[in-house]
């Protein structure tokens, strides 16, 4: 799913842990979870990319919708991750930890779902660290090299789905 698909499924769902619980560190939790995950994205376009140079937003996003990555690690796309935040969740009850897996947990199965089929060669074990790290966090290895998308950062941003790759 692209960053505007899960900013408004974020806030959906943080709207509704609200609703039903009138907890703010929940419904904050959900959101960090579902959304702000993908800082990961920009920290692996800084660090592993070294890309320090051109930290702006349009530049970012402009690198990652074209694909122009060499290497994935995306720490916080994890299964193993998600794993051991599950354990600190059922031994604290922390409402801000548990909306934060659950709105991670949601990002992850919509990345498996509607990235999937175009974008990830291997969609549920990409998102396990274990696997990336097998495959050292290569690009080629783990995603199908999509085309340049057509229209604005914004349209791009905005968009539910990466555009099909050319296998």
């Amino acid at each position: 799913m692209m960053p505007g698909g899960h900013f408004v499924t974020s806030v959906a769902l943080s709207a509704i842990a609200y609703g039903q619980t009138r907890s703010a560190p929940l419904a904050v939790g959900c959101f960090l979870g579902g959304f702000l995950i993908d800082a990961d994205h920009y920290f692996d376009y800084i660090f592993v990319e070294r890309q320090w140079r051109k930290p702006w937003p349009p530049a970012f996003l402009r690198y990652y919708f074209e694909n122009r990555f060499s290497r994935i690690v995306l720490p916080l796309h994890s299964w193993e991750l998600l794993a051991v935040l599950l354990v600190f969740c059922i031994l604290t009850g922390t409402p801000l930890l548990i909306g934060y897996l659950t709105g991670a947990l949601m990002h992850l199965l919509f990345d498996v779902v509607i990235n999937g089929e175009h974008v990830l060669i291997n969609p549920v074990r990409f998102y396990s660290l274990a696997f990336r790290i097998r495959h050292r966090f290569a690009a080629e290895k783990l995603i199908h090299i999509c085309p340049p998308p057509d229209g604005s950062l914004n349209a791009q941003f905005w968009s539910v789905r990466p555009t099909k790759p050319n296998v």
